[in-house]
């Protein structure tokens, strides 16, 4: 009966919470905007990044990208891939400084290199509807924030990644307080990097990416600090105008996660401890349901499975009946992640090493 309760209020509760997860608004006017994007060994996403945004960005948007040292061909498909569109400006890198992460300190030449006033910081493996950006801008308007970010619709083609990838949206779905998605204290702070948007001015009054020049997870570091700072973000639905083709190898995939997971929980143990028990919770009625089938066990992993229907749906996403090996891969993850901290072993992402 305590496991048929808890499903029950898992599955109320995310119902509860995506009606508040509000869709992008109808296309508005497009001020001048930089579309800022870092590259590092991207060769494989070149083409179809720089042909998708020739077809994408509207009128007073810039694109400007960083080529951060690449150890691949990205800066010279680069220049084949533009040739002389006038509406693209390539930053070749300079030398990462000791103390800064690579993409924070990509995003931080980017907004120090440009002069609209708003900012789009997109991943190179994203692909954008025509309506993405001035829907966007009339969203932020709608919203009245100056920062705005969401999770795109993922197609992946990796079987880990068809497990862990739509875990994000679940983890937000089922933990976020939507309804207080604007409220300003750091520990409401939800943003996914592969798309921040902001406006340049509360950007550089909180410092900009170099207020958070070590960060390993950008995106809800920089979220914090704008709500440090009293200033107003929200997180909202962005698929289907926005996907993004995360991984290209399972290796891939468990390494990009392994970089994140614990870290945004700010390496929280009693956090880790509370997500272990609340996905292990889930799985445990999977497993109920096969081992010692009742009205009860049943009805507990119906709840679970519905839950994350309604997160699938909302987010375009698949992978529903996928859910009980998603819980066993991020169970892992995660458990994986802590060990990881506490032996102070290094992260290794895009050649470069953290501690």
């Amino acid at each position: 009966m305590i496991l048929w309760f808890m499903t029950l209020c898992m599955l109320i509760f995310t119902l509860v919470n995506l009606a508040f997860l509000r869709p992008l608004a109808k296309p508005g006017k497009t001020p001048a905007t930089a579309v800022c994007i870092p590259m590092r060994n991207e060769s494989r996403h070149v083409d179809r990044l720089i042909t998708n945004l020739q077809m994408a960005i509207p009128e007073n948007t810039h694109v400007y990208i960083y080529e951060d040292r690449s150890e691949d061909d990205t800066y010279e498909r680069l220049n084949r891939a533009i040739g002389d569109d006038s509406r693209f400006t390539v930053i070749q890198g300079v030398p990462l400084p000791d103390d800064w992460a690579g993409k924070v300190h990509a995003c931080h030449q980017l907004a120090t290199r440009t002069t609209e006033p708003y900012l789009l910081f997109l991943d190179a493996d994203v692909t954008i509807d025509s309506s993405f950006i001035p829907r966007m801008h009339a969203t932020l308007a709608r919203e009245k924030a100056v920062f705005l970010s969401g999770f795109p619709q993922f197609p992946t083609s990796t079987f880990l990644g068809k497990l862990l990838i739509p875990m994000q949206h679940v983890l937000i779905a089922q933990h976020l307080p939507l309804f207080w998605r604007k409220v300003k204290h750091p520990a409401f702070a939800a943003a996914n990097g592969m798309n921040v948007f902001v406006e340049r001015n509360s950007y550089e009054e909180i410092g900009g990416h170099a207020a958070i020049r070590s960060s390993l997870i950008d995106d809800i570091d920089l979220c914090r600090t704008f709500k440090r700072h009293q200033k107003v973000t929200s997180l909202v639905q962005v698929a289907p105008f926005i996907s993004c083709d995360m991984y290209e190898t399972n290796e891939e995939v468990w390494s990009g996660f392994s970089k994140n997971v614990f870290k945004g929980m700010n390496e929280s143990v009693g956090l880790a401890l509370y997500f272990l028990t609340y996905y292990g919770i889930q799985l445990t009625a999977m497993f109920a349901w096969l081992f010692s089938p009742n009205w009860q066990t049943i009805s507990a992993a119906l709840f679970v499975l519905l839950a994350r229907l309604a997160v699938d749906i909302k987010s375009h996403g698949s992978g529903t009946w996928l859910h009980p090996l998603s819980l066993i891969a991020y169970l892992t993850l995660l458990g994986n992640a802590v060990i990881r901290k506490w032996r102070r072993l290094p992260i290794t992402w895009k050649g470069r090493h953290y501690s």
